[in-house]
């Protein structure tokens, strides 16, 4: 708040408010207060499939928002001020009956976004739903690229070489996205990755140049050369495989070792 920075915190701690921005409001647990305030809207969502959580098809959500003052912690934690904070709270809660043995889905949301209609809120809410992707790449970025492996002692060295594997993060996220709509057999290769990273890869896996490698047939080699089996019974190519693959691919096009010269990150990193 004292920086100006704009965010959206998932809350995980019961909390003291008081309704509204108003210091002589009544005193109350958050989540009871959120759950008391009216009904902005509602939506409709698909669930995924998730550990412990079966897919469901329309699940209902109800969302309610406001204005709060959060009240400091009894106990301090951190370094952080005494003085209560005006800010607003999105509370969306799974009105639908969700399959036996499985608990409602419910997201409390703190932010300093002005939250007074449903609009406000769902804004709120659809910056939240980035959180997966913000996670995958960051998974890419640590399980994938292994940057916390990388054994520069300077700041001014490190800094340079997560910047560039941030690019092949993004680069591989987007490719296993795309592998994964409905397009994926259809759509070519070379939209996504360079005709060079498409020869290179289309005449390992295939022993012809081929252009016309699709995304999913450019995925899943990408993965067979980081060591996946792609097998039937597999379970989806991980993170370290593609990091492997694509590794392995960069020194295949790297021009000092007789490739075709599409090699700009890796070399520079790994030399």
């Amino acid at each position: 708040v004292r920086s100006g920075r704009r965010f959206v915190i998932r809350n995980a701690k019961q909390r003291k408010v008081r309704a509204g921005h108003d210091a002589s409001g009544e005193t109350r647990y958050l989540k009871d207060h959120v759950q008391s305030l009216p009904e902005l809207g509602r939506f409709t969502r698909d669930i995924p499939k998730q550990k412990g959580r079966k897919p469901r098809k329309d699940a209902e959500f109800a969302v309610r928002g406001g204005p709060i003052l959060l009240l400091p912690p009894h106990a301090k934690y951190g370094r952080h001020g005494d003085d209560p904070l005006p800010i607003y709270a999105v509370y969306v809660s799974e009105v639908s009956d969700p399959p036996k043995g499985e608990k409602a889905i419910d997201w409390l949301l703190l932010t300093n976004e002005h939250v007074y209609t449903y609009n406000d809120a769902w804004q709120v809410v659809e910056w939240y739903e980035r959180r997966w992707v913000i996670e995958e790449y960051h998974k890419a970025m640590k399980t994938g690229c292994r940057i916390e492996t990388l054994q520069f002692t300077a700041v001014d060295r490190l800094q340079p070489a997560i910047a560039l594997l941030s690019g092949v993060a993004l680069t591989l996220l987007n490719m296993r996205d795309a592998s994964r709509r409905s397009d994926a057999e259809t759509r070519r290769a070379h939209e996504l990755i360079g005709p060079d990273y498409v020869e290179v890869l289309s005449h390992w896996r295939y022993q012809q140049s081929r252009d016309d490698l699709t995304v999913h047939d450019f995925y899943h080699a990408l993965a067979r050369l980081g060591g996946h089996q792609n097998r039937k019974n597999d379970p989806p190519p991980g993170w370290l495989v593609l990091w492997r693959g694509w590794h392995k691919l960069q020194s295949m096009t790297c021009p000092s070792n007789g490739g075709h010269g599409a090699c700009r990150i890796a070399c520079y990193i790994f030399r």
